[in-house]
């Protein structure tokens, strides 16, 4: 399914009614939504496993702007406030009200986004594999770490050859971060962004 969302039309899927029978009565239970990897990827790593969740909750899977089989858009707008505010925006779509939101990888990082920027929205934020800030100095240290010296320079210059572009992802004071996102110029992947 699509809705329109600004400027793109954003894909989802759904798992589990939002309303459950209880009895003579009709029960609601909660809304997951899942912000996937990448960027780059889609939803579709989240199934079979995450499909157990519809046995307690309703499941919202959703590409991101740039990502899967969202629209496009304008690349200006790949970015962490951007696809934060499209969280919000989505599920005001959508009517839906506090929900979960567990983001995973890049995933979480916009779950972080969007917490920031909408903090009464949420009812709960589950983060799995991700980071409030990348630091390229403790990356190249690694690099050193498992393949030496020579690992580190390739890395670096690697990540010298590439265009870079900062994101700000906190509001004021609140849970200050930032992450990078980097375009390969002139690579079967230009276009899309590349996380380190």
């Amino acid at each position: 399914m699509r809705t329109k969302i600004g400027d793109v039309s954003l894909f989802f899927d759904v798992e589990g009614a939002k309303l459950r029978p209880d009895g003579a009565t009709m029960r609601e239970v909660p809304t997951v939504v899942l912000l996937h990897g990448g960027p780059g990827f889609d939803h579709s790593n989240f199934k079979p496993d995450f499909s157990r969740l519809a046995d307690i909750a309703q499941v919202v899977y959703l590409d991101h702007r740039g990502n899967g089989r969202s629209d496009r858009g304008d690349p200006a707008k790949w970015n962490l406030p951007q696809w934060g505010d499209d969280v919000r925006a989505f599920c005001d779509a959508l009517e839906i009200v506090r929900p979960i939101v567990l983001g995973i990888s890049f995933g979480g990082m916009i779950a972080m986004s969007y917490a920031t920027r909408h903090p009464e929205h949420p009812a709960k934020l589950v983060l799995s594999s991700t980071a409030a800030r990348l630091s390229q100095d403790r990356s190249l240290a690694m690099f050193e770490q498992l393949g030496g010296a020579e690992v580190r320079e390739a890395a670096r210059r690697f990540s010298r050859t590439q265009v870079s572009k900062r994101f700000p992802i906190s509001k004021k004071n609140a849970c200050p971060f930032t992450i990078e996102i980097r375009w390969v110029p002139n690579s079967p992947r230009a276009q899309s962004p590349i996380l380190i």
